[in-house]
Parts: C-alpha cells; sequence; structure tokens
C-alpha cells in the first residue's frame, strides 16, 4: 500500500498540499540564499523536486545524479521534526528505489545533534562568496 508522499509523488495532484504546507518552509529557505517559494513551487511542478506532504510537515527533496553516484539531496523542511524523521524511511525507499546510494541534507547545526541517532554523519563544506 501506498503513503500519502508515495502517492502524491506519483500524482500531479501535489497542489493542494503544497498550498496547505508551503508556509512550514519559510524558516528554512530564510537562512538561504539559493532558492525562493518560487523557485521550489516551479521545480516540483517540473519534476526537479520532490514533495514529502505530511500531516504537520513537508519535505522537498532532489535526486542528483553524479558520475559515481546517485544521491538525494534533502533540500527543505519544516514543520513537525518528529514526523519528519518518522517520514525518514519513505524517503530512504524511494531514494534506493531511484538508484540513489545516499542522502545528503544541510540546514541549521541543532540538525547535526537531532539526528545523529538516524545515522547522519557531518560533512563539512566551505564557500566562498564571488563578486
Amino acid at each position: 500500500m501506498e503513503t500519502l508522499a508515495q502517492q502524491q509523488y506519483h500524482s500531479e495532484d501535489w497542489k493542494p498540499h503544497w498550498l496547505r504546507l508551503k508556509h512550514l518552509l519559510i524558516p528554512a529557505i530564510a537562512i538561504q540564499d539559493l532558492y525562493n517559494l518560487e523557485d521550489i513551487e516551479n521545480g516540483i511542478a517540473n519534476g526537479q523536486f520532490q514533495i514529502w506532504p505530511g500531516t504537520k510537515s513537508i519535505m522537498i527533496t532532489e535526486v542528483v545524479r553524479y558520475p559515481q553516484k546517485s544521491i538525494m539531496n534533502l533540500l527543505f523542511c519544516g514543520g513537525n521534526a518528529e514526523e519528519l524523521v518518522d517520514m525518514l524511511p519513505e524517503f530512504e525507499r524511494f531514494a534506493t528505489f531511484v538508484g540513489c546510494s545516499r542522502l545528503y541534507g544541510g540546514g541549521r547545526k541543532g540538525w547535526k545533534r537531532f539526528l545523529k541517532k538516524y545515522g547522519f554523519e557531518e560533512e563539512h563544506m566551505i564557500r566562498k562568496e564571488l563578486e
């Protein structure tokens, strides 16, 4: 039996879930400058991103293919942390199904401590703004 998130991934009727839950992404979007809500909505509409609606939560993912691996990027989430963790096996099953061997995600430092018990490891990145 498919879960709600799996049904929505296969369905074109994702818009009601987006309209109901998109406000939960605002805090996550505020800590970065690569995407806004419209960009995410367009990415869902064109199939670049996947939307995973919960009752009180939402996750936006993206499958990225590299020459040696495919990964699932956990782009944005919002809502109830426990519900998001409960959805984790769904993300993992989907990622495996489409050929991904790794999940990536970023965000606030608090996620590191919270997700460690679920098998996530810290990885460091650097950046430099170009003018």
